[in-house]
């Protein structure tokens, strides 16, 4: 957490780079509330935001006859959405655009991005360090289980921001870093598959003992 130490006389933290400046995430940010009524004949994407950064992913699909709650938020490409409840765990990711027009309830935050000031995919990096969930923790309020922010806390963050063509730049270290995720758990996966069909050429050629 930023400490008070590096704090001037207005509570703005110190010590970036040249170029660089600090802004309060309301600089950036304004929430946004679009809720729709659910039509029971219409079909409606599901999404969820994955803990600790890892971002925003699609669930089921649903007629809106399943869905019990009728007023949902529908989300916007390029949004900060936030999960009231785990946000504490690291539950903040940029919608991407093919999720764009995807339902979420009224327990999600919506912020339009100011992207004159900060580009989306830099907000982006700034979750994937885990700094906004250690900095949101503060905001926590409520018992263990339940423990929740409130939409106004999450303004009252400090960013340091670079110029846009560094922003641009943290962004694509982030995109290479997450191409490498995503070969290694590929091959994770191949990996695991392999050895449970070697393990099954050893013992699947044994029949089970008859009882009696």
């Amino acid at each position: 957490m930023i400490s008070e130490a590096k704090k001037d006389i207005k509570g703005r933290p110190q010590s970036l780079p040249n170029s660089w400046q600090w802004m309060r995430l309301g600089d950036v940010l304004v929430y946004r509330q679009e809720f729709v009524t659910i039509d029971d004949n219409t079909e409606y994407q599901l999404v969820t935001v994955k803990l600790h950064g890892k971002g925003i992913v699609p669930r089921e699909k649903l007629r809106g006859s399943q869905i019990r709650t009728k007023q949902q938020q529908l989300i916007r490409n390029n949004q900060l959405l936030v999960a009231e409840i785990d946000a504490k765990l690291g539950a903040f990711g940029i919608v991407p655009r093919e999720l764009e027009g995807s339902i979420v309830s009224g327990h999600y935050f919506l912020y339009d991005i100011d992207t004159d000031k900060v580009l989306p995919e830099f907000l982006e990096c700034f979750i994937a360090s885990g700094v906004l969930t250690e900095e949101i923790q503060q905001y926590v309020q409520g018992s263990t289980n339940y423990a929740a922010i409130r939409s106004y806390h999450l303004l009252e963050i400090w960013l340091p921001v670079p110029p846009k063509d560094q922003q641009a730049k943290f962004a694509q270290q982030l995109k290479e870093v997450r191409k490498m995720q995503v070969a290694a758990e590929r091959q994770l996966e191949a990996a695991t598959a392999l050895e449970r069909a070697l393990m099954r050429q050893v013992f699947g050629i044994f029949d089970s003992p008859e009882e009696g």
